[in-house]
């Protein structure tokens, strides 16, 4: 048959720590506290007897739950409650607070028990993987952000270009608009970093591919770096001749920077630029576009660079 001496034991033998406060006194003071409240706490029970169970948050109380259990214990309410507590050392522990409340027969609240449990291990492994989770959203941004934009120039990535490419493509054969595609090749770069050093080359890029992303205006237009000196511009919504314009406006703006180029008999840094105008077709591969714009730009060197030319099968 179960016993007081039975529910006395349970509580003195818990390995949690155990208090009861009265609810009918002011600031509701602790009249029990059990050992494993003593040795959690580090307090001896005449430390803890007749003293709010807020004392183990020392000078720490603006902490967000405190108000909440504040606010339980005013609604005499059951609430659970994790905790920053301090031991009678200083020492910091986390403390999930269980505060039940007791009714006699007439269902007036007359105590608080509270169950307290040492959870710092399962909180700083919780803080733990929260800090690792935020380090590894920041690398897969990061990640991302180095697969989406070329890390020297800031643009735009062959592999976006890639994808947008195949995605343009798709979405043009249903609404039948033209695809424009500018393969722009910076002349002899190679000469121009044997002359001023890589460091200068790379200079030289970003300047280049500011020009570049600072001459498109409509969100259908992006820019990106093929690979070394080699860019990409996409556009729809022009026509030929506005094609040929624009480029010609890059090839000018790029000579405009007056970059000396000693290795270049136009003896400044120039583009050459190859433009290809296509409708996009189920019939074919977007690549096409791409090895028509190569061989317009083939052309262009060939004529002596520093020009545009186009497509011409």
């Amino acid at each position: 048959m179960f016993s007081i001496e039975i529910l006395m034991q349970a509580v003195m033998e818990s390995r949690d720590g155990i208090i009861i406060a009265d609810a009918r006194a002011p600031d509701h003071p602790v009249i029990f506290a059990n050992p494993a409240f003593e040795q959690l706490s580090g307090y001896d029970l005449e430390d803890i007897l007749g003293r709010n169970c807020r004392f183990l948050q020392g000078t720490d109380q603006a902490q967000r739950n405190i108000s909440i259990l504040a606010n339980s214990l005013e609604k005499g309410e059951h609430s659970i409650v994790t905790l920053r507590n301090y031991r009678k050392d200083g020492s910091l522990f986390w403390n999930e607070l269980s505060i039940s409340p007791v009714f006699d027969q007439s269902s007036v609240l007359t105590h608080f028990i509270g169950i307290q449990k040492d959870v710092t291990a399962r909180v700083v492994l919780e803080q733990r993987l929260r800090k690792e989770r935020r380090l590894l959203e920041r690398d897969k941004e990061n990640l991302e952000q180095l697969v989406v934009h070329d890390t020297l120039t800031g643009i735009y990535s062959r592999k976006y270009f890639e994808d947008q490419l195949r995605t343009r493509w798709d979405q043009l054969i249903d609404t039948q608009e033209n695809l424009v595609m500018m393969f722009i090749d910076v002349d002899y770069f190679k000469g121009f970093n044997d002359t001023y050093g890589h460091i200068a080359g790379d200079d030289a890029l970003r300047k280049v591919a500011s020009i570049l992303d600072d001459s498109l205006r409509r969100d259908s237009e992006f820019v990106a770096r093929f690979g070394g000196e080699e860019f990409i511009v996409l556009a729809t919504e022009m026509t030929a001749e506005q094609a040929i314009m624009h480029a010609e406006n890059l090839c000018r703006s790029v000579r405009d920077l007056d970059i000396p180029h000693a290795a270049s008999p136009h003896q400044f840094l120039t583009i050459s630029c190859g433009v290809v105008r296509m409708k996009p077709s189920s019939m074919a591969q977007p690549e096409v576009l791409l090895e028509q714009a190569d061989s317009a730009l083939y052309q262009a060197k060939a004529r002596g660079r520093n020009q545009v030319a186009s497509y011409e099968p």
